[in-house]
């Protein structure tokens, strides 16, 4: 057994299977609500069916932060299997996930005193989150201690990107970055926002597109910008859109050396501002797991 366990969110876009295969425990990383019914992302709500509901009536989609009580529950459940916790959060710039994991330790000091928690902030979202989740993993599996994960998850963490592609900018409104009738109205002319996970871990738009392949051109020109190298670990996530994630992962084929190649949902906590049919690529070199 590791000597730690590796929990990350369902934000990171890792599969059920892959999780198993790797021993990461993913947790939810928001409650959602709809037309007067409350879900957990994926466990009673998952991301097929919470797209045909954005899609439905995308105002009545609303997601909030799981509670630092529930946070305690699950290093509870977990403290039984392992006393070291290494935990893996989405961007802290972009969510309260990683203070709500912070607070949730102060609980768990009075009923589990020995379990030790290191909160570590990814500083990224989807699948970029989850290969850095994965290398943590590696890591674990290892023998590795908490120390010694968290310098490997840092040295992961300069070596990790994310850009994406909006559909539309139809829902980007429920970010509070546009007006509804702008956004509306930039819909119209079908305009497609490329956009990067920065260092600080927030979006940045850096392109945009009317035509779909165009941007999918646009973002293999980006992950060689950024990365390199072509020889590369990547996690494609869709918003519903399966079809063009598949397309995508066939031009990351023929242009880069895949060491493995993952495709995903994009969690729709955070697909809500994005929109169905968007399309996020987390990409990483391979990581040095010596210190």
């Amino acid at each position: 057994m590791s000597k730690v366990m590796v929990m990350t969110d369902t934000v990171a876009c890792i599969p059920a299977d892959l999780a198993g295969k790797y021993n990461v425990k993913v947790v939810p990383a928001a409650n959602i609500f709809y037309n007067g019914y409350e879900y957990i992302e994926g466990i009673t709500l998952d991301a097929t069916e919470a797209y045909q509901l954005i899609k439905k009536d995308p105002d009545r989609f609303v997601t909030s932060a799981i509670t630092p009580s529930y946070r305690f529950e699950e290093y509870l459940k977990f403290s039984s299997e392992s006393a070291n916790i290494f935990f893996v959060t989405l961007s802290s710039a972009l969510s309260a996930g990683s203070k709500t994991a912070q607070l949730a330790i102060d609980l768990l000091k009075e009923k589990s005193p020995k379990t030790m928690i290191r909160v570590f902030d990814s500083k990224t979202v989807g699948g970029a989150q989850g290969l850095i989740a994965l290398v943590a993993a590696k890591a674990a599996a290892k023998g590795m201690d908490l120390d010694d994960i968290t310098s490997i998850a840092e040295k992961a963490r300069t070596q990790t990107y994310g850009v994406m592609m909006l559909d539309t900018l139809r829902y980007v409104y429920r970010t509070g970055r546009m007006s509804k009738m702008g956004a509306r109205i930039a819909s119209m002319f079908n305009i497609r926002p490329i956009n990067r996970i920065t260092e600080e871990g927030r979006v940045e738009m850096v392109d945009r597109t009317r035509n779909r392949d165009d941007g999918l051109e646009i973002l293999i020109q980006l992950i060689q910008d950024y990365a390199k190298t072509d020889t590369l670990h990547f996690i494609v996530s869709h918003s519903d859109a399966l079809e063009t994630a598949n397309q995508f992962a066939d031009m990351l084929k023929q242009k880069f050396n895949c060491l493995s190649l993952i495709i995903s949902d994009y969690s729709p906590v955070m697909g809500y501002g994005a929109g169905p049919g968007a399309i996020f690529v987390g990409f990483q070199p391979e990581i040095d797991l010596s210190n």
